[in-house]
Formats: C-alpha cells, sequence, structure tokens
C-alpha cells in the first residue's frame, strides 16, 4: 500500500511538513527537511491509494518532469484544508506531456478545492516558440485528472435533510390521525341531538323512580333508595375498571340481592330487572355526553 511509505515519518515531521515534491527515485522511499518532504518513485512504489491526511499543514505539491508514478492510483487531499498550490515541473511543453502519459493517478479533492487550489505547469504559446507559465484552478486545468467528494458539511446537511423528511412523515401521520378523530367526533347537531336524548332519558327515569317509590310505599322506600344506589355503584365500578376487587363486588351484589328480595314483596322480578336497566342505559348516556364536553 502506497501509505506504506510515511511508516518512517514520525508525528512532528508529519505536522511541520508544508511541502511534498514527488520525483524520480533514490533507494529510500523519502527524505525530509527544512519542513520539505521529498517522496521517490522507486521499484514501482508508491503503490496503491496515497492519503495526505497525515499533513494538516500541508501547502504545495511538486511534480518534477521526471517523475514516473505508474502504479499510483490516487492521492487523497480532500482532507488537506490548506493546501493552495499543485506544480507540474518542466521546462519544455514536451515533459509535461510526459507527465501527462507517464502518470495515472487522479487526485480526490473536494468541490471547494476544485475552485481554490492552483494548478502551475508550463504551455507553449500560440507561436510555440516561447513557454508560457500558467496558473489554473484545478476545475480548470486538464493535466491531472480529479474525483470529487461530498464536503462533511454537505454530508451533515444530506443527514439532516433525512431527519427532516422522516420529521415531516411523522408530522403528516399525526395529522392523518387528527383527521381520523376529526371525522369520528360527533358534530354539534349530534352533540344537542345526544344532550337532548340524555336529558329526555333522565326525566323517564326520574319518573319511574317516583311512580315506583309511589307503590313501594314508606316501608319499603329506603329499600327502593338503596336497590337503586346499590346498583349505580356497581355500574360506576365497572365502568372505571374497579371490578377487580371481588370482596367489594362481592358485598355489592350481596346487598342488591338482599334488596330484590325484600322488594319483591309488591314487584315483580321482571319490573325490578327493568329498572336496573333503565339506570344503566341512563348512566351510559350520560357518561358520552360528559365525555363530549371535555
Amino acid at each position: 500500500m502506497a501509505q506504506e511509505i510515511f511508516n518512517g515519518l514520525n508525528n512532528n515531521q508529519k505536522t511541520r511538513t508544508r511541502h511534498i515534491i514527488f520525483q524520480k527515485g533514490q533507494s529510500t522511499p523519502f527524505s525530509f527537511s527544512n519542513d520539505v518532504l521529498n517522496i521517490f518513485s522507486n521499484s514501482g512504489k508508491p503503490k496503491g491509494e496515497l492519503d495526505l491526511e497525515l499533513f494538516p499543514n500541508l501547502r504545495k505539491i511538486t511534480f518534477q518532469n521526471n517523475v514516473i508514478l505508474e502504479h499510483l492510483e490516487s492521492i487523497d487531499l480532500s482532507k488537506n484544508e490548506k493546501l493552495s498550490k499543485l506544480v507540474i515541473e518542466g521546462n519544455r511543453d514536451y515533459q509535461r506531456n510526459l507527465f501527462f502519459h507517464n502518470n495515472n493517478f487522479i487526485l480526490i479533492i473536494k468541490e471547494m478545492q476544485s475552485n481554490r487550489i492552483i494548478a502551475c505547469y508550463n504551455e507553449y504559446g500560440t507561436s510555440r516558440e516561447v513557454l508560457i507559465e500558467k496558473y489554473k484552478y484545478l476545475r480548470e486545468q486538464a493535466i491531472i485528472p480529479y474525483l470529487l467528494v461530498e464536503d462533511r458539511k454537505l454530508e451533515q446537511l444530506g443527514a439532516e435533510i433525512i431527519e427532516l423528511r422522516q420529521s415531516l412523515r411523522n408530522k403528516d401521520q399525526i395529522i392523518d390521525e387528527l383527521n381520523k378523530k376529526v371525522q369520528q367526533t360527533p358534530t354539534l347537531n349530534q352533540f344537542r341531538e345526544l344532550n337532548n336524548i340524555a336529558l329526555g332519558a333522565k326525566n323517564t327515569f326520574e319518573q319511574l323512580t317516583a311512580t315506583t317509590k309511589n307503590k313501594a310505599g314508606d316501608s319499603l322506600k329506603s329499600i327502593l333508595d338503596l336497590f337503586l344506589q346499590t346498583n349505580k355503584q356497581i355500574i360506576e365500578s365497572e365502568d372505571e375498571g374497579n371490578n377487580n376487587d371481588s370482596f367489594v363486588q362481592g358485598q355489592l351484589q350481596g346487598q342488591l340481592t338482599t334488596c330484590r328480595t325484600l322488594l319483591q314483596t309488591k314487584f315483580t322480578q321482571e319490573e325490578l330487572k327493568s329498572l336496573l336497566n333503565k339506570q344503566k342505559e341512563l348512566r351510559k348516556l350520560e357518561k358520552h355526553s360528559f365525555i363530549l364536553q371535555q
């Protein structure tokens, strides 16, 4: 791997490196002096992918005209935020062409670097007698191909966009659920109708209770009140989900049975059952009416 050539560099040298020069070779993979790192191409090295992230203060890269990096696939510059110059040496136009033909690597950069890093190289003018030193942004030159990678900020924005889309989907789901609830909620007219039904049922039950009490007479009137009160407690306990208390339920059912037995001296079993059913229906209507008022 190309990255192995940096194994002999210490952290201080990596931090101090301001200029990297690629040149044709010596037996050693590199030399370091005065903040300049010389990388030598020899024996098919460097080979593969080269990442210059190790050099945070890198400002300039130079490719000498005789360098051959035929086994190098790419040089990653995307994390070298301070890099501003890329020089291709050669005092003749054909030497620049040799560099182009002898090397197949690509540069990996961010889009903003393509508009910031300046490439410097020689090029003949129209008369082909005078060499002109050219300065172009990487995006404008055609000597070294490059590949753009997404900026980290763009990646973060992409992640934020995904989160926002998910948030919007969640909000859409909430809105759909609210719309369903709105569709299921009774209108004002329906509420008034239900309220009138509950009020009518209450009046009917009160009249039925008054008639029943008259029939019971003074001797059983208190028993009838206890009978209805006990049944009301049983209904409320069932509505509130408290029917798991078997002891309390047993007491209430026993009390209801005792009252029923005493009342059967003047009322049939069907009359008492009808009275309790009417009370239960009224309780249900009153409960719905109360919920709608919340």
